[in-house]
C-alpha cells in the first residue's frame, strides 16, 4: 500500500456557550485562518468564495451570515472578497413555463432571484454576487485531465478572473453521490450547466436528424450561441464550433432527436470527482482552501427541498485538502447518534436511537433499476459514498488519512481573526 502522509483538518465545535463562540462570526473565519489564508494572500487580490445559494424551497443552506463573516474576514486581510454559484442544469423556468423541485436555478437571472430570497446580496455579504459560469451558464474554460471517465472538464470560466478560492460548503448527504462536500462542491458546483450534465449523464451528445420534425424550431429558438438552424429545405443542422454544451436543446427536445445517454451511480461518482479534479488543475491546488460547515446535516443536497437533519450539528472544519476534510466529516457524522424524527429513525433495525453507524450508507436514495427515491426501510447497506473518497484519493485530489486539530477559540479577543 503506497504510503501517504496524513493531512491536517481543523475542527471546531458547534457548541456556542456565548457570543465569543460564534459559528459564524468567530470560527468561520478562524477556521480560515488556521490554513494560512493570512499569509497567503496578498492585499488587493480578489478571493472568490463558493457556496450554494439553496433551492427556492430549501431552508438547509448556509445561513447568509456564514459567508458575510468570511467576506469580512478576506477584507481584514487587505483583499477583495466575492461570492458566486454556478447555474443549475437545464431550462428557466421563462423558457420552461414551469417550476420543479429542482428548478429556478438555470440562468444567473433567475439563481440570482432565488439568492435575494434566501438573503444573499451585494448588501448583505459586503461584497458582489455572481455566476461562476456566466449569464447562460456556458462561459467555460476546457481543462484537460487523466481522469476516470473524462479527458477534459467545462471548468467554469469566471474562475478566469481570481487569485483565491475558499469552498464554503454545506455538509450533507446526496441521493446519488452518497454525500456532498468539498469534493462536490467542486466537481458540480465549479464547473458549467454543460459540466453538471456530463457529471451526471455522461459525453454522449448525439443527433438523430431523421426524427426531427421540419416546422419545429424549438432547439433553434432556445439555443443560446446559434448552433441550431435548419436550411431551406427545413433540414435540422447544428454548428459544433459554436456549441457551448448547454444542453438547453435536448431539454426543450420532446422528439428525442438529441442523444445525451446515461450514467450509472458509479459513474456519475467517478465523473463528478473527474470534473473536481478538472477544477483543481485548473485554478491551482495551492490556491483553494476548504471550509466544511457540518450542520443541519439532512440526507439530500441543496438543490431540492429540505428534511429533518439526521444527526446533530457537528460544527465547522476546514483543511486545505478536500478529500481529508470530507472523510473527517463522514467519520463524525458517523460517531453521532441519529435523530429520532429523521429519515433514518424510520429504518426498522433502527428502532432504538441509542447506536452508532455508518450513517451515508442507510440514507434515502436513487434506486438505479427503477429510478425511483427508496426510503430504505429495510436498512439495506450502500457504500457507494466511499467510492466518492476512493476516487479522489486515486486521481491525487487529496488523502483519506488525517489528523483532527480541534481549535480554540481566543475569548479574550472575539474579533481575533
Amino acid at each position: 500500500m503506497k504510503y501517504r502522509l496524513k493531512a491536517d483538518v481543523f475542527y471546531f465545535t458547534a457548541r456556542s456557550r456565548t457570543y465569543e463562540e460564534s459559528m459564524s462570526k468567530i470560527k468561520g473565519p478562524l477556521a480560515l485562518q488556521k490554513l494560512g489564508f493570512k499569509e497567503k494572500v496578498k492585499k488587493g487580490e480578489k478571493v472568490i468564495i463558493k457556496t450554494h445559494f439553496g433551492a427556492l424551497e430549501n431552508t438547509r443552506y448556509l445561513r447568509p451570515s456564514y459567508l458575510r463573516f468570511l467576506c469580512d474576514a478576506v477584507k481584514e486581510y487587505g483583499a477583495n472578497p466575492y461570492v458566486a454559484e454556478s447555474c443549475g442544469w437545464g431550462l428557466p423556468e421563462s423558457i420552461s413555463g414551469s417550476h420543479s423541485e429542482y428548478s429556478g436555478r438555470a440562468n444567473e437571472k433567475e439563481y440570482l432571484a432565488a439568492a435575494l430570497m434566501h438573503g444573499f446580496t451585494h448588501e448583505t455579504m459586503g461584497a458582489p454576487i455572481l455566476m461562476l459560469d456566466g449569464p447562460h451558464g456556458i462561459d467555460y474554460e476546457l481543462q484537460s485531465i487523466t481522469g476516470k471517465r473524462f479527458k477534459e472538464v467545462l471548468v467554469a470560466g469566471r474562475l478566469r478572473e481570481f487569485d483565491h478560492m475558499i469552498m464554503a460548503t454545506h455538509f450533507k448527504g446526496h441521493s446519488n453521490a452518497g454525500f456532498g462536500g468539498a469534493i462536490k462542491n467542486l466537481g458540480i458546483g465549479c464547473v458549467t450547466k454543460g459540466g453538471k450534465v456530463q457529471a451526471h449523464m455522461g459525453k454522449k451528445f448525439e443527433l438523430d436528424f431523421s426524427k426531427c420534425e421540419p416546422e419545429c424550431t424549438k432547439c433553434i429558438d432556445v439555443c443560446p450561441t446559434g448552433a441550431m438552424s435548419k436550411d431551406n429545405d427545413l433540414i435540422l443542422k447544428k454548428d459544433w464550433d459554436k456549441c457551448r454544451y448547454c444542453y438547453m436543446c435536448r431539454s426543450v427536445c420532446d422528439k428525442k432527436v438529441i442523444d445525451t445517454g446515461s450514467s450509472t451511480r458509479e459513474q456519475f461518482i467517478m465523473q463528478m470527482v473527474d470534473n473536481a479534479k478538472g477544477v483543481v488543475d485548473y485554478f491551482g491546488k495551492d490556491k483553494i482552501f476548504y471550509i466544511n460547515y457540518a450542520i443541519d446535516i439532512t440526507w439530500q443536497c441543496d438543490c431540492g427541498s429540505s428534511d429533518v437533519p439526521f444527526v446533530p450539528d457537528i460544527g465547522v472544519l476546514s483543511s486545505l485538502d478536500p478529500v481529508a476534510l470530507d472523510q473527517a466529516c463522514i467519520d463524525l457524522v458517523h460517531d453521532s447518534y441519529i435523530n429520532p424524527h429523521s429519515a433514518l429513525a424510520d429504518i426498522d433495525k433502527f428502532s432504538s436511537m441509542q447506536t452508532k453507524s455508518d450513517w451515508f450508507s442507510y440514507i434515502p436514495r436513487f434506486d438505479p433499476k427503477s429510478g425511483e427515491l427508496d426510503i430504505n426501510k429495510e436498512g439495506i447497506p450502500s457504500k457507494h459514498w466511499e467510492l466518492q473518497l476512493e476516487t479522489a484519493e486515486e486521481l491525487g485530489l487529496g488523502t483519506r488519512s488525517y489528523n483532527i486539530i480541534k481549535g480554540k477559540v481566543n475569548k479574550k479577543n472575539d474579533h481575533d481573526h
